[in-house]
């Protein structure tokens, strides 16, 4: 988003994003994909019940590896690591809406991220190296921003709105790579040993990175770009998120079946075990604050996926999705917030809006 201007009498307004993914005071969903049979499956957090049946993502869809709400909660974006391409859903009818054929441009999608009120999407591409950026009107493949690497390829991915800037992670490897969302241009730092995922402080002054190897998070302070702090977290660390008011990280580890809470103020970490024949990979905590959605992986009988009370560090619900190996879920809107700009507002005059929300 472009929102350079100066005035007399300027007047800011702050839209924040959609809270959940209810249209017309609906029901607020959340989404799953799933490995075992690439597709996709809508839940009703309200009530902790499956929301129809399975939405086949063949063949874009192969291999769900991220499932992402847009800003405006109006739909999911899940990219098919395998398939070489992103499913778009609308939210509302939970069908798919989009495909996006990523082939020979950014192969094994990974991950998709918004400008927050913003008109790009950017997918990052493990094989080929690049981060895609997508034009969210048209759906339409409009650049493409190469990754610096020493291993693997581009993974998963945060964004910064008050900085304009895009971290991405070399899975696998050392480096923190920035883009500069104004010229597309990067930069890197050798931060960790075998990086995966991570998630921005709501301030947006701090990372938090999960490093597979040392069984961590790395905390990366982005005024510095250094490491200010490790936390000890479970073994094999994959997803991550942090609450809206920053207070606590939630990490999902899947080679012991635990999810690790840490408030960020002390970096104390508190272990949960799920069952012990899950595969926890992905996390996202809910609009409120209060619940963690942390898929199961292929677990005996249909798949869950686990509602975690993050202030009691406990399973208060499994929400049974059928089987197929979930691997993946988003149950809010990308955070972030629209900055609206007016000339002249304080006479009266709001024909000079600068800016307008998607």
């Amino acid at each position: 988003m472009r929102r350079r201007w100066c005035c007399g009498g300027l007047l800011v307004l702050l839209v924040a994003a959609a809270e959940g993914s209810s249209a017309g005071g609906g029901p607020v969903l959340g989404f799953t994909g799933k490995s075992g049979n690439d597709a996709a499956r809508a839940f009703d957090l309200g009530t902790g019940t499956s929301v129809g049946g399975d939405v086949d993502l063949l063949p874009e869809g192969n291999y769900p590896y991220d499932a992402t709400m847009t800003p405006d909660g109006a739909e999911v974006w899940i990219p098919g690591a395998a398939g070489d391409g992103v499913i778009v859903l609308d939210v509302a009818t939970q069908t798919v809406a989009q495909r996006i054929d990523l082939a020979g441009v950014a192969e094994y999608p990974v991950d998709v991220i918004f400008e927050p009120c913003g008109t790009r999407a950017f997918v990052a591409s493990r094989d080929t190296e690049v981060v895609a950026v997508i034009d969210r009107a048209t759906y339409s493949v409009i650049g493409t921003v190469p990754i610096p690497t020493t291993f693997l390829g581009a993974g998963k991915m945060a964004v910064s709105q008050a900085r304009n800037e895009l971290y991405v992670v070399d899975w696998f490897s050392t480096l923190l790579v920035t883009v500069d969302l104004d010229t597309l241009t990067t930069s890197d730092v050798a931060l960790g040993n075998d990086f995966w995922d991570l998630a921005i402080s709501p301030d947006e002054a701090t990372l938090y990175v999960t490093d597979r190897d040392t069984d961590q998070v790395r905390v990366v302070d982005l005024d510095t770009m250094t490491v200010t702090a490790n936390v000890a977290v479970g073994d094999d660390p994959w997803g991550i998120d942090i609450t809206p008011d920053g207070a606590l990280v939630v990490v999902a580890s899947e080679d012991d079946q635990t999810v690790t809470l840490f408030d960020t103020a002390t970096l104390t970490p508190q272990t949960l075990n799920l069952a012990a024949d899950s595969n926890p990979r992905d996390v996202e905590i809910e609009a409120t604050g209060q619940l963690a959605y942390v898929p199961s992986g292929t677990v005996a009988g249909n798949d869950l996926v686990y509602v975690i009370d993050v202030a009691a560090a406990m399973v208060v619900d499994g929400i049974d999705v059928g089987e197929s190996d979930t691997n993946v879920v988003a149950v809010r809107p990308q955070p972030g917030s629209c900055e609206i700009f007016a000339d002249g507002f304080e006479s009266g005059d709001t024909a000079g809006w600068s800016a307008t929300v998607p």
